[in-house]
């Protein structure tokens, strides 16, 4: 064991491997055998050994720090979403500064521009798209350095981007609705959008609704305003659920009114009210766990009355009663493919000639995650499960 303050030097000797080698590991570089960065960090730890963030930064002009921002902390999905980054983030080596908007647009520029860490200290920035405004000059914001952004949908990306499944997700779980036997299927998220509007649409609840009303239409079910609802989180979710359950109620009724009259002697005027909805996509869990509570305020059961499939994948799906199905998306692998981008975005830079990623003209690279269908009782019951 070393006296006084470990070095480098003697982290490299106890680890078995050199100088160099060990800084990699310890800097998150690639090249880097994860067995080897795993031994390395471990005798580190043991060691109590620290790096000199200082020196380290003149000698290298990297600081491993990794800027990632999320529009909440106090939400199980953001907190699975912001595990997964820091995860993936302290496996390479790379430090974590993680920061939240709230949905904040001034918010995410001040992130992004006015930290006072900004431009000395993060090598690069990882943020959730969603809490942005279109046409927000990024590189500009973020004086240049490396980011990548999470659900940016954008057709044609301008900077490196991680999207969620959301077309093939929503299509997906439509799908499954119809293979339970739904007919007269809701889809509660921002409200109907004519499939024209839809067919460049650059939002993720804009591609969930384009994959939904498309599963909708092969199908040769309908898709149009009484079909869709607004509902984005639990509170709007519930308004949703109760606008749902009276369209069921009256639904309902005009069927009874129908067939006493049909049966009434001498009727001969033809019947034709509307099948009530029997099937409701959510398009995310939250929203769907505001919905069976609306439902539930009119006595509407789930599934037993409507079936209802959520999105996202959120933990707390798997204990509310009853439990939620949902496309649960693969949030790890999210993890991968930003902190993949990211580093590779940094050592380019550091190859270069310090210009910009945009000014030295590498092009942008998107990655889709991928997703599971898990259906639970909300769609199959707990029999059938």
């Amino acid at each position: 064991m070393p006296s006084g303050k470990p070095t480098l030097r003697d982290v490299a000797k106890a680890a078995g491997f050199s100088p160099m080698t060990a800084s990699n590991a310890l800097h998150g570089k690639p090249g880097v055998k994860d067995s080897t960065r795993a031994k390395v960090l471990a005798v580190a730890e043991k060691l109590d050994y620290r790096i000199n963030l200082t020196a380290s930064m003149l000698k290298s002009g990297r600081s491993n720090i990794i800027h990632i921002i999320v529009n909440e902390f106090d939400s199980p999905f953001y907190s699975k979403l912001v595990e997964s980054l820091v995860t993936e983030t302290t496996a390479r080596g790379l430090t974590p500064f993680v920061e939240q908007t709230r949905y904040s647009p001034d918010a995410a520029k001040h992130a992004l521009a006015n930290n006072p860490f900004s431009g000395q200290l993060f090598d690069g920035e990882i943020i959730h798209a969603s809490g942005l405004n279109a046409g927000v000059p990024l590189s500009a914001i973020n004086h240049g350095r490396p980011l990548v952004l999470i659900d940016a949908c954008e057709e044609t990306p301008t900077f490196d981007t991680v999207n969620f499944p959301n077309e093939d997700g929503a299509r997906a779980a439509v799908q499954h609705l119809i293979e339970c036997g739904c007919h007269r299927i809701a889809i509660v998220g921002d409200g109907y959008s004519p499939r024209t509007e839809l067919a460049h649409v650059e939002s993720s609840s804009g591609l969930r609704l384009r994959g939904a009303s498309g599963a909708l239409l092969d199908a040769g079910l309908p898709y149009d305003e009484s079909t869709n609802f607004i509902g984005y989180g639990s509170d709007s979710g519930i308004e949703a659920g109760h606008a749902i359950a009276e369209a069921m109620l009256e639904a309902r009724a005009q069927s009874a009114d129908d067939t006493a009259e049909s049966r009434s002697p001498g009727t001969t005027r033809a019947t034709g009210s509307t099948p009530a909805i029997d099937g409701i996509f959510c398009i995310n869990d939250y929203a769907a766990f505001g919905v069976i509570r609306g439902l539930a305020d009119y006595g509407i059961r789930v599934p037993d009355d409507v079936r209802v499939i959520g999105f996202d994948g959120a933990t707390a799906g798997s204990y509310t009663t009853p439990t939620l199905s949902t496309v649960q998306v693969d949030l790890d692998q999210l993890a991968q493919f930003a902190l993949d981008m990211i580093t590779r975005r940094v050592e380019q830079r550091d190859q270069g000639d310090g210009r910009s990623d945009e000014s030295a003209g590498m092009p942008a690279t998107r990655a889709t995650i991928g997703y599971t269908l898990v259906p639970r009782e909300s769609t199959v019951g707990s029999a059938n499960r």
